[in-house]
């Protein structure tokens, strides 16, 4: 059964129309229900995101089709096209969206260790370090959960991106050193960190990483390696940051 996400009311009058149908073109610019044509466009796209997570995070980036994404979208394929070259496009949209989701719960996690400021180019020293294992409890539970509690996020986060194309390998890559540079800032504030420390705080998400893969790859039927409880991965994150901290992060 397919569900449409968040499709506007003109996206259901135009399901049915075929995708090679020509453009109205003397319909641009008009608005519709008080709405314009730049918020429809968005929100087609939102619609295909939504889409795009259901089904890349249930049935994996190789077996989606573009069908199949429009359906659970509400949509005709044109309309796919409108805002994406393609699966890999789309896939890319579905992972930048994930990671904001997981980065959003993190600093929130964060905000409590950082004496109310609000943007993180006013952490001047940060997190005292007397509160370094709290905090680190805190923010990395928030950023476990925030996978473990979706596992469609989880999926597109830690498996589907992985090896797709050179292309989505460099945004993985860079999301992987936004991430580092969050750990460098909480744990320093503005301070410019070593070569050593970036490579430490690097060193950090990937073990995070590697071990919320192998959670969420060991959870799955066909897996022949028995899961550990979230919490024990929890610990060990923690007690890896705690001493990254103490002995290479200030």
């Amino acid at each position: 059964m397919v569900v449409p996400t968040s499709a506007s009311s003109e996206t259901a009058t135009t399901a049915s129309t075929p995708a090679s149908a020509p453009t109205d073109t003397s319909s641009r610019g008009r608005r519709y229900g008080g709405v314009d044509p730049d918020e429809r466009r968005a929100r087609r796209r939102s619609a295909l995101v939504a889409g795009g997570l259901e089904v890349f995070g249930t049935e994996g980036y190789a077996r989606a089709s573009v069908k199949s994404i429009c359906e659970q979208a509400g949509l005709t394929q044109r309309y796919f096209y409108e805002s994406f070259s393609d699966r890999a496009d789309l896939l890319v949209a579905v992972y930048d969206d994930c990671v904001r989701h997981a980065r959003k719960a993190t600093l929130a996690a964060a905000a409590e260790f950082l004496d109310g400021e609000a943007d993180l180019g006013d952490v001047e020293s940060g997190i005292e370090p007397t509160r370094i294992p709290e905090a680190a409890r805190a923010t990395l539970g928030a950023f476990m959960h925030a996978l473990a509690d979706d596992s469609r996020r989880a999926r597109v986060m830690l498996v589907e991106v992985v090896g797709v194309s050179p292309e989505i390998e460099r945004v993985r890559m860079r999301a992987i050193h936004d991430w580092a540079d969050l750990v460098l800032t909480l744990a320093r504030g503005n301070r410019p960190p070593t070569s050593k420390q970036r490579l430490a705080s690097v060193g950090l998400v990937g073990a995070v990483t590697q071990l919320m893969v192998d959670w969420y790859v060991a959870g799955q039927g066909e897996s022949d390696i028995a899961r550990e409880p979230l919490d024990d991965v929890l610990d060990v994150c923690v007690e890896l940051f705690v001493a990254a901290h103490g002995r290479l992060l200030t």
